[in-house]
Parts: C-alpha cells; structure tokens; sequence
C-alpha cells in the first residue's frame, strides 16, 4: 500500500459517504460529506479491534498523524490501550487545571496530595501501576478534587465499601493499606491536622485474607498435560506452565525473562535483582525438564530478546498479565466478549487455579520428594526471616538446589510419560 502525500489529501473530494485514505498501519484519514477532514487510527489490543480519533487534518499535519500514530503503537507493544491512555492524560490534564485553581485559592485536594505522594513515595515500589490505578479509579475520581481536610474517616469507609459490593474484597484491603500510609505521610507533612483512618484495621474494612493454599498432586498434573491440548492456548503460555511449576519461578520472572539472562549449555536462568520480588538476583539451574521447555521457546521467539515477545510489532515482553488472562480465560464457565471460547477446558478435579499455585505445587512436590524445606525456601527465592541466621549463614547450598530442581524436573517428566502412556492405551482401544 502506498503511503499518503500531502497533495493526494489536500485534492480529495468529499463523497455522499464517508471516504477514507489509507495510510498504512492502521493510520487513515476520514472525509466527511461535509468535507471535514479527520485522522483515525485503528488497532487491536487483547483480541478486541478499535478505532481512536488523532485530531482535525485542519490541525493535525499528516506528519503529526504519522508521528502520533507511532507513539500509539509502541503504547500497545507495552500492552496499554491508546485510546484509554489518552483519556486519562485529558482527565489527569483537567484534574491539574482544577487543582492548580484550587491551589491559588489555598485549598489542598485529596487527589493532587496523593498524586504528590505517589511521585515521592509510591513511585519507590518495583510495581506501583497498579496501586495508583486503584487509587485513581476509587478514591480520587469520586472525591479527589475536595480539600483533604474534609476528608473523613466515612468518606474513605464508604469508598471501601464500593469497592467490597462489587466482590473486589482483596483489592480493598490493599486500597486501604496505601492510603493508610499515603494519610500517615499526609499527616507528618501537616496536610491534614488529623488522620481520618488511624486505628483502623483491615479487619473492618475487608477482613482477614486467607492463605491461599491450592496447589496440584500429581494426579492433577497428569491432567494438566491432558487438558493443555486441548485448551487451544498460545504455544508460549503453555511452555510458562510447565516452566513455573519446573522451576518455582513467578509469572512476572517468567514474563521478562531475556535471552541473556539464561545460558541453557549450563542449564543456567538468572532473575535479575530489578525483576525479583525481594529485589535479590536468583539463580535457577535448570533441570532436563526445564531446559527441554525453554529450546522450545526459543524456537517459539525467533530473533527477539524477549523469551516472551509480544505479538505486536516492537521490542518488548507479552503484557504481565497475558499468562494469567489466558489460563483464567480457560477456568471460567462462560466466555468473555471477544475472549476464549474454551472456557473450563482447563478446569482441574481440585477446582480453580492460578498461574502462581504452579509456584506452590512444585515447592509441595519437592517436599514430597524429600527435598529439605531450607533448600526450598532457597530455590522460592525467599528471604531468610531469622536476622542472625540471614547475618552469619552465608552458604547458598548451589548444588542441594540443583539437585532438588533435577528431582522435580525429573518427576514431571515421569508423570508426563504416564500421560503418554494413558493417551496411547485409549487410542488403542478406541481404534
């Protein structure tokens, strides 16, 4: 397709329809019958096609449309929408309009306060998105552009309760514990002459969380192998299970892994400090197993970086929560619009289950297999909790965890060969 000129454009005629010129890449221009001029810019984002305005051609130069077009696909490389994206930059423009006007009237409101703390504090978390995402959508866009002193011990209860009635108990646990810290720091600065919220507990607001305690036997993992066939789930996600639950790894650790951070002659995988959860580098030695599944990503990723590259054009990772979109996808009874059509396809005989209880399963089948909790809690990556024993007990036992990896990575290839077995002993029977 041959891309626009200025000339082709300033030429066009309106027509009794709508008309488009075609840019490429998903850039066109619109006239109208009117013959108003616009730009659109269409694209796909988790299976779903949309279409976004760019601005009058009278103001946007096909330049500028090119250039803004661009800046929307590397936004969708990322896994962000760029229409959603824009509408929160016009909100969040509109927001400091009003409280720039609020500030000269020497009001202080609630949402420039915790955007200022998300800047000088929040902003200090490996992963603070989705913390000022939850903030934004339930505590500042109801009562964000009040003064902060109005702010009262029911107004944030009652927010936790909107929060709750919509099933989101755990999400307003963690709401409630940002901005006890966010009133904490708000309080210290003298922003507000009391703390609306000190005292209260996260009993009376979601309650008690429990501990999640799922996690697979081996007669579930047998019908993990059965299921993943026929659940028509991406190569790579299904390659993730088995690497999760082979190697104790986070769906994060997983998500951003590199090419560099894993020498497989060595059988080697080194978590960088920057993507681990405790922020300590971790070194995973990769079992036969494991080994077996990243040749296959390999294979899988081509020329990118990126053990997991997106689909879309760039360099970059799948979006975080693609493992977990599409196995929740599969577990649920009903399809989403625009989702999977295989819902419960991978639905296992102990219920509902979660990329991260691949985590817990392979540690409870270590332990099974005899390996020593110590060692498992090494090969989790989990800090040490006794200080005195963190200060002077410094052996990393490298080989009892390379020896535990191969244990499980050996009994997973065990168990996968009794599927085989069961497979091919129904095929014969049937035929």
């Amino acid at each position: 397709m041959s891309k626009l000129t200025v000339k082709e454009i300033s030429s066009a005629l309106p027509e009794a329809k709508d008309k488009f010129l075609e840019d490429g890449e998903g850039l066109r221009l619109r006239i109208f019958p009117s013959g108003k001029k616009s730009w659109q810019f269409r694209y796909q984002i988790n299976g779903t096609r949309k279409t976004m305005s760019l601005g009058s051609y009278e103001f946007v130069s096909l330049k500028e449309a090119r250039l803004k077009a661009h800046d929307a696909r590397k936004l969708i490389d990322q896994g962000i929408d760029p229409a959603e994206q824009a509408k929160q930059e016009e909100s969040n423009k509109l927001a400091e309009k009003k409280a720039a006007e609020q500030a000269a009237l020497g009001i202080r409101t609630l949402g420039s306060a915790i955007e200022r703390w998300a800047e000088l504090e929040l902003v200090k978390r490996k992963d603070p998105s989705e913390a000022l995402r939850a903030l934004r959508k339930d505590i500042i866009t109801p009562m964000g552009d009040r003064d902060i002193q109005t702010i009262t011990r029911g107004d944030i209860l009652d927010a936790m309760d909107t929060i709750i009635n919509r099933g989101a108990r755990r999400m307003a646990n963690r709401t409630f514990s940002d901005l006890k810290q966010f009133f904490r720091w708000a309080h210290e600065r003298e922003w507000v002459a009391t703390d609306p919220i000190a005292g209260v507990t996260k009993d009376r607001v979601g309650g008690a969380e429990p501990e999640r305690e799922r996690f697979m036997d081996a007669v579930e993992i047998i019908e993990l192998a059965q299921a993943l066939p026929k659940a028509r789930i991406e190569p790579y996600v299904e390659r993730a299970i088995w690497i999760m639950l082979s190697t104790l790894c986070r769906v994060g650790e997983i998500t951003q892994a590199r090419w560099t951070d894993i020498n497989l002659e060595k059988g080697e995988w080194v978590i960088p400090a920057d993507i681990a959860k405790n922020g300590k580098a971790h070194t995973i030695y990769l079992s036969d197993f494991a080994q077996d599944q990243f040749a296959h990503l390999r294979e899988l990723s081509l020329w990118s970086e990126w053990v997991m590259p997106s689909p879309q054009i760039g360099q970059t990772h799948i979006n975080l929560k693609t493992i977990t979109r599409s196995v929740r996808d599969r577990i649920r009874s009903t399809p989403l619009k625009n989702r999977s059509k295989a819902t419960g396809t991978l639905l296992l005989s102990g219920g509902a289950w979660t990329p991260h209880d691949l985590r817990r399963s392979g540690a409870t089948m270590m332990a099974e297999l005899g390996v020593l909790s110590e060692i498992i809690e090494r090969c989790l990556n989990h800090v040490e909790m006794n200080r005195m024993k963190r200060t002077y007990q410094r052996h990393e036992y490298r080989s009892e965890q390379k020896a535990a990896w191969q244990l499980l990575g050996n009994r997973l290839e065990a168990l996968l060969k009794v599927n085989e077995a069961m497979m091919s002993q129904e095929s014969s029977v049937l035929s």
